[in-house]
């Protein structure tokens, strides 16, 4: 019983650090209409990571989409929310949208509610394992999807598999596999697995 209250408590304890640190994503669950294909053709700067600065290169396409030059590496320089190893919680990318006066949503949702977003017309920046085996989290830009994939700007050069003449997207995952990477569900953090960030402009 000691044990069992331990974990119990440590689950307890760990959730209400994430909750603070992370924010607690919204449940949307309601499916809503949506083209059956959709991809955002604007066309955008896919920069590179060498490190652990995906948020803040998933934070830069997002400025330059809505017109606003962003070099990632000046960004993840003095970026909110970031640990000692480097790493960058969700509440960071939200954090440094909203001094750049955009709305954002925390959203945990499925497939559906995804493509929903994305067909809005503005990359959603989904939350997702590096790979389906991998303890190593990753934010990147999804920006499209069909039946079969969805569309995403790695910023990982190892993980680029495609290239578009529109200069939108560099990888696309089967959506099966999408699903795996995007479960990162752990015991220390529960509530976190389908989650993505929606970006609007704030209204004046």
């Amino acid at each position: 019983m000691v044990i069992v209250r331990t974990v119990i408590l440590s689950i307890i304890i760990s959730t209400i650090i994430n909750a603070y640190l992370m924010t607690l994503p919204i449940p949307v669950l309601r499916r809503r209409n949506y083209p059956v294909n959709y991809l955002i053709q604007q066309n955008n700067r896919i920069d590179f990571q060498n490190n652990t600065e995906c948020a803040a290169f998933s934070t830069a396409y997002l400025l330059r989409h809505f017109g606003i030059e962003a070099d990632a590496n000046a960004l993840y320089t003095n970026f909110p929310s970031k640990t000692r190893a480097g790493n960058i919680y969700p509440k960071g990318i939200r954090t440094v949208l909203r001094k750049k006066g955009f709305k954002t949503n925390y959203y945990k949702g499925n497939i559906n509610t995804l493509k929903y977003e994305i067909s809005k017309g503005t990359p959603v920046i989904v939350f997702i394992k590096v790979n389906k085996d991998s303890k190593h989290l990753h934010f990147v830009p999804a920006i499209g999807y069909d039946k079969e994939y969805i569309y995403l700007s790695e910023s990982l050069s190892h993980l680029v598999n495609c290239g578009d003449e529109h200069k939108s997207y560099n990888r696309k995952v089967p959506i099966d596999e999408f699903k795996k990477l995007w479960n990162v569900k752990r015991i220390y953090m529960l509530f976190y697995s389908n989650t993505y960030i929606a970006v609007d402009k704030a209204k004046s």
